[in-house]
């Protein structure tokens, strides 16, 4: 009886900890006038127009009026941009990531802040491909718009973020040239409140199931 009641209460508690929706937003660029720059030494900076932005598994993709979206990398590390030794870049306070915009469907509208947040990982890095590179990030945290998630059926109260990023490059290395595409997929991420309550929860039983060991 015991062990059922700890199964009940730990279930419950895991899912008062898990995220508040469970699906990823993707922002996808479509960089037509988007522009990056890279002078070799420092960050590598971009921006990136026509965005759309859709739930991950729905047929149904929104258009962004009046999007912008630009990133700065954290400083470089090194490589030499092959596949096997790509251009690594690494996190800093100076790494930032910005996407405004009107909130689906809105068509005209003052700008809002869609998502903002941080690479905060060296997993920054950029690999040549025929023709083009390859910037791409696998750990962007932010925060993202309540009302974005409203308009897309998501709860807007868990608005904190992590997700990844990927973004194609023309032009020559260590210089300048267009953005072709970009996408930044997100999904919620637990909040400390959550964790909290979930370690305390599991404390509890812990105290629980140890005095009904001594009991017996």
């Amino acid at each position: 009886m015991l062990v059922k009641k700890i199964a009940v209460v730990t279930f419950i508690l895991f899912l008062g900890s898990l995220p508040a929706w469970c699906s990823s937003i993707d922002f996808e660029g479509s960089g037509d006038g988007g522009t990056w720059s890279w002078n070799g030494t420092g960050p590598l900076t971009a921006t990136t127009l026509g965005l759309a932005v859709k739930v991950v598994g729905s047929p149904n993709t929104y258009s962004v009026a009046m999007p912008d979206e630009w990133f700065t990398s954290g400083p470089y590390l090194g490589g030499n941009g092959s596949s096997s030794n790509p251009w690594s870049f690494g996190p800093s306070s100076s790494a930032s990531f910005l996407i405004t915009g009107c909130v689906p469907p809105a068509m005209t509208c003052t700008p809002v802040t869609l998502f903002s947040g941080q690479f905060d990982s060296p997993g920054e890095m950029v690999m040549q491909g025929a023709g083009s590179m390859i910037f791409a990030a696998g750990d962007v945290i932010g925060t993202i718009d309540p009302d974005l998630l409203s308009f897309l059926g998501l709860p807007s109260s868990s608005t904190d973020v992590m997700g990844t990023y990927d973004v194609t490059l023309t032009g020559t290395m260590t210089g300048s040239g267009f953005v072709a595409s970009g996408d930044l997929v997100v999904s919620a991420t637990p909040e400390p409140s959550s964790l909290a309550l979930f370690g305390i929860g599991l404390f509890a039983l812990a105290l629980v199931a140890r005095r009904t060991v001594f009991r017996a």
